[in-house]
């Protein structure tokens, strides 16, 4: 490059004295500088561009775009220099400022600048270059906005060009240097313009259904995240061993791909019939093994680990771990880690734990059995050594033993060393350590290490049950590699298989009780067994399109579906006195699906707000910059695209960050919009671990449906659209006056379904306006077609289909 720089600098002197004109100026500096210095690309660049307003055209010499930001240049002869402080690098554009050749440029650039909506603009004479922010929406006045300004190149080129090239180049364009140095912040929507900040709402929602009272505490039970607690024959009959194998949904024409082995060897699968009783086998041979057993749990979250491990205790093993009076048996001692707190160690915990075992167990709390045997050692060693003397005397020799394992008692782990080093010579002991993920990974780690040295001092079999994320994050530490852990997979059961069985729960618990409901008229309803309301709201979700939409929102995780499934039941119903008597009277009764899709979103807030909800919102991804607004729905677009072919498994994360970086978007905000679809469940990463340009990634089925189904769900857009930031002032006055109105409508029901679809009509073709440049540059650059989609633009026409339905049942049941 420091040949490029020299010959420019030449050049630029040839033509000063030349008095070359503007033409020869761009052509043989400005170019140079823009594509040999700065690495910008031709298809970033367009010259001439036509700058029309009030009748009259002009043109502006540069427009640098890409996805992310866009700036002019505005060139003049080298001939003609601006009259700026030679020694002055930050220059306030002031009235006083702005004279003569070098005022008359920067206001003509400022007002393409605003006529273009291009906040930023340079004007130069090949020489000189001065960067300014044009058009600010950070309501800054311009006049008391500042540039940076590089009087000469040989400032710009050789003294300051670390600052000129963290400027102005293409790579710190992207990386939005810009907005940085010129308004000292990124982002570039600064009010909180989101709907939801303007409509006179309650935060937390109080419109519950009015018959979930009389299920609540059967509901509660049944439905939530964990239902180990319950009495094992009711809980037998809730455990689902099917795992969810679809590998393609036709609805929106989607291959669904998996993640990669985390192992070399292919894992246990419990949830498949082969392999349903493997686990449990191990558990009952592991005491004629010559090594203690080392097994890993591994699942995605909410898969359902902690409830296979107390299956297997108390279901499928329970005969293994039976009690026998008088005799040693196995012993499974959970080592939960939510109950950990941070002043406490991890080996302290263990230990804790361990002695609430023993205290409670029939086998260790018993001297004879056990106790005597475990210190027989130490107490012959008393007898011989230190208390020798009074050997002879059994009071006294018996207060020296009791004072010696009161000692170890209170110091816990001397006690339960050798408690459980005997132990385990006669029968095997599994310590099973759980909800690890929940800590820091520092912890974990010491976690890991504490837990693999404890069992193998004392010969302690291992089981730990972990997210496939953390075991990725940890599987190359001493702790791991110290054992040769046997893996067990668990795989998310059918979301529907589970809601099925969770209903038989609250069936048998809501069964013979009784109790009134007010309906939507008014009228007080007595129901004689609150059972026959789990049967009417079971009838709105198995084998419905609410079961299916569960299913699908919940992607995999089984706690997600159960809470979206008590949060619907809890505020989903609208017409509870038409919905009781339709299942009165038909046996039967579905819940609409914009009913369950509303309550699953809003949760019980009274609005969408993606900090509360269950389902991200794609139409922001709230980094505060409206050029990248749909940046999450660009990525996951393509994502889907690609996973349309039936080939498809995987896309390289260096094959995502360079198409990126074509179209103009920074890696840093490219990986933290990736790390949110992750998080979101639109996108999972190949080999679980975190989104990195090294990852590996591909949609997931929840992210199929959002950008070809949800999209143009009427319920979906108007309930994400409230907490979707609008940058545009017109779309947003507009937005807030449709809102009043509707306010102001609540007694004509049509009229008000009219101006509810007029707001979302509006909503959704901003949003398609607000693609449209993500779309063009990456047509404008050549990115494969995966990237050249406008899903918006796509679903336009199912979305309008689905507002007139709306319209039409709104008519049908309300009149004209």
């Amino acid at each position: 490059m420091s040949n490029a720089i020299e010959d420019i600098i030449m050049i630029s002197r040839r033509l000063d004295l030349a008095d070359a004109n503007e033409a020869e100026t761009r052509l043989k500096v400005i170019d140079k500088i823009l594509f040999d210095v700065l690495k910008w690309e031709l298809d970033d660049v367009t010259v001439e561009e036509r700058v029309s307003e009030d009748g009259t055209t002009t043109y502006s010499d540069y427009v640098v775009r890409t996805a992310s930001t866009a700036f002019i240049i505005e060139a003049k002869k080298i001939g003609v220099p601006f009259a700026t402080q030679q020694y002055d690098r930050r220059l306030k554009l002031s009235n006083n400022a702005l004279i003569g050749p070098f005022g008359d440029a920067i206001v003509q650039a400022r007002d393409y600048c605003r006529k273009l909506s291009i906040q930023f603009a340079v004007v130069t004479n090949g020489v000189q270059w001065i960067i300014f922010p044009a058009n600010r929406t950070d309501q800054v006045a311009f006049n008391s906005s500042y540039a940076r300004v590089f009087n000469s190149l040989q400032s710009a080129l050789r003294d300051d060009f670390t600052e000129f090239y963290d400027l102005l180049s293409r790579k710190a364009v992207i990386n939005s240097s810009l907005e940085l140095y010129l308004l000292g912040n990124i982002e570039d929507q600064i009010e909180e313009r989101r709907l939801k900040n303007v409509i006179r709402k309650n935060n937390t929602y109080d419109g519950r259904n009015p018959i979930y009272p009389l299920i609540e505490q059967a509901i509660t039970t049944a439905f939530s995240d964990s239902i180990t607690d319950i009495e094992p024959s009711l809980f037998e009959k809730c455990y689902v061993n099917s795992p969810d194998r679809m590998k393609f949904d036709r609805r929106i024409n989607m291959n669904i791909s998996k993640s990669q082995h985390l192992f070399n060897t292919q894992p246990v699968r419990p949830m498949q019939k082969r392999d349903a009783n493997v686990f449990r086998d191990a558990l009952s041979k592991a005491h004629k093994n010559s090594n203690p057993l080392a097994i890993v749990i591994l699942g995605t979250v909410g898969a359902g680990k902690t409830t296979f491990l107390h299956y297997t205790r108390n279901i499928s093993a329970a005969a293994v771990f039976e009690k026998k009076n008088g005799s040693p048996y196995p012993h499974w001692i959970r080592v939960d880690f939510l109950a950990h707190t941070n002043d406490e160690t991890s080996i302290d915990f263990i230990y804790k734990t361990m002695k609430e075992y023993i205290i409670e167990d029939p086998y260790f709390s018993d001297f004879k059995l056990c106790v005597e045997h475990a210190y027989k050692k130490e107490i012959d060693a008393i007898k011989k050594g230190p208390a020798f003397l009074i050997a002879n005397d059994k009071e006294a020799i018996d207060k020296v033993i009791t004072d010696k394992l009161q000692e170890d008692y209170n110091k816990t782990k001397p006690y339960i060393d050798n408690l459980f080093s005997y132990a385990t010579q006669h029968a095997p002991v599994f310590l099973v350590v759980d909800n690890v993920d929940q800590l820091d990974q520092k912890t974990q780690s010491q976690i890991f290490t504490d837990c693999v040295a404890f069992s193998k001092r004392l010969k302690i079999n291992l089981v730990i049950s972990l997210r496939n994320s953390t075991y990725v994050e940890h599987r190359n530490s001493a702790a791991f590699n110290a054992y040769d852990f046997d893996p067990i997979l668990i795989e998310p059961p059918q979301v529907e298989a589970v809601l099925s069985k969770r209903f038989f729960l609250a069936k048998n618990m809501a069964q013979g009780q009784s109790g009134d409901f007010e309906a939507e008229n008014g009228m007080r309803v007595h129901v004689s067994n609150n059972a026959d309301i789990i049967s009417l709201v079971q009838s709105s979700v198995l084998g419905t399109e609410v079961g299916s939409l569960l299913e699908v929102l919940a992607a995999g995780d089984i706690r997600n579906a159960l809470r979206m499934t008590r949060e619907f039941l809890e505020h989903g119903y609208t017409n509870v006195g038409k919905a009781w008597q339709t299942y009165k009277s038909t046996g039967n009764y579905v819940l609409p699906r914009h009913e369950a899709l509303r309550a699953i979103l809003l949760g019980n807030q009274a609005l969408y707000s993606e900090d509360y909800s269950l389902v991200g919102n794609p139409f922001d991804a709230r980094k505060g910059k409206t050029n990248l607004q749909l940046l999450r729905l660009f990525i996951l677009s393509a994502l889907v695209q690609y996973s349309s072919e039936a080939s498809f498994q995987y896309i390289d994360g260096s094959e995502m960050k360079k198409h990126l970086r074509s179209v103009g978007i920074g890696d840093d905000i490219s990986i933290a919009v990736l790390k949110d679809l992750c998080r979101l469940r639109f996108v999972n990463t190949a080999s679980h671990d975190e989104a990195a340009f090294s990852s590996s990634f591909y949609p997931t089925r929840l992210g199929g449906y959002i950008t070809r189904d949800l999209i143009s769900n009427f319920m979906f857009v108007e309930s994400l659209m409230v907490d979707t930031f609008i940058a545009d002032d017109a779309s947003w006055e507009e937005l807030k006056r449709l809102e009043r109105a509707i306010a102001n409508s609540s007694s004509d029901v049509v009229n008000r379904i009219k101006l509810r679809i007029e707001r979302a009509t509006l909503f959704f073709d901003y949003m398609v306006k607000l693609y449209s440049p993500l779309q063009e540059e990456a047509n404008r650059r050549a990115l494969p077609k995966e990237w050249r989609v406008n899903p918006l633009t796509a679903v336009r026409s199912t979305f309008i289909e689905n507002l007139n339905k709306a319209l039409a049942s709104a008519e049908r049941n309300y009149g004209r």
